[in-house]
């Protein structure tokens, strides 16, 4: 079979973007030269996730899946996970038990003027903020079940200018936006401070996290970026922010969401190929 990327996943100390691959290696892509280019004919299953372990396992079926979904029904039967738990009827006894271990809640700033709202499981720690890409946060609090977590998410979720899910062309536009560690600092006490005032709640952490230095060796700074046309791209690798990886392309920034295109057999090379691009759209590095 073909090589895909099954993860993207931030591991190491300190933590680093890393592309898990369906051959059992680990790409880190960081400061290279590359041009990474993507077969969009068949999506094949990323395999599943044992909970009890941490560990991802390939699927053993090899099968293929439908494009909506990087993994095949029985490898999702497998895992036993539904992040949206609290919308399903029924959930799976490794759900229960990974709902009954502890929890944060978080703010994660994604970008000027916008804060996102989630829960995680305490033993990813930071990661799932660095999977969303954001560039600041807080963790409010740890609760012992996700339940509990739940709970202040949604109620959270229901003040005005706190969202639940970010696109990945929100994603896109807010990295554009000019960024400090102030500001963001700044905007995230305000929301902790809105927060508990209105549900006459006080959070025991106020300490905010910046995450930029796992995205970058440089600094992330306002330029017109392109996000190609077809799902390749070439150039010196500048940034992994969540899943949008960021190269040099002669002179010019490109953008390319690579969550969607795990499943797809990818072709990675270290060198630059040319590219036929749309003109310049959007702002970032």
């Amino acid at each position: 079979m073909s090589r895909f990327i099954t993860h993207i996943s931030y591991k190491g100390d300190p933590l680093q973007p890393t592309l898990v691959l369906s051959d059992e290696t680990e790409y880190r892509p960081l400061g290279k030269i590359i041009t990474m280019d993507f077969d969009l004919s068949r999506r094949f299953c990323i395999g599943w996730h044992d909970m009890a372990t941490g560990e991802n396992h390939p699927c053993p079926e090899s099968a293929q899946t439908s494009k909506k979904y990087d993994a095949c029904p029985a490898c999702q039967k497998r895992t036993g996970f539904n992040p949206a738990f609290y919308h399903s009827q029924t959930i799976s006894a490794k759900q229960e038990a990974r709902n009954a271990e502890p929890h944060h809640l978080y703010l994660a700033y994604m970008g000027k003027d916008y804060i996102k709202v989630g829960i995680s499981w305490h033993g990813r720690g930071v990661r799932r903020l660095l999977d969303q890409g954001a560039r600041a946060g807080i963790i409010l609090e740890t609760f012992p079940t996700a339940l509990i977590a739940r709970q202040y998410e949604a109620k959270i979720a229901r003040l005005p200018n706190f969202h639940e899910t970010t696109s990945t062309r929100t994603k896109l536009a807010l990295v554009t936006m000019p960024y400090s560690n102030a500001a963001a600092k700044a905007e995230l006490l305000a929301a902790k401070q809105q927060i508990e005032q209105e549900l006459s709640i006080k959070f025991s952490n106020d300490e905010v996290l910046f995450f930029d230095t796992h995205y970058t060796a440089s600094t992330i700074s306002p330029v017109e970026i392109t996000v190609p046309p077809t799902p390749k791209i070439s150039g010196k690798v500048e940034a992994l922010i969540g899943d949008i990886l960021v190269t040099n392309y002669d002179g010019r920034c490109l953008a390319l969401p690579l969550k969607q295109y795990t499943g797809y057999k990818v072709d990675i090379k270290d060198e630059i190929e040319p590219l036929d691009l749309d003109p310049q759209q959007l702002q970032l590095f």
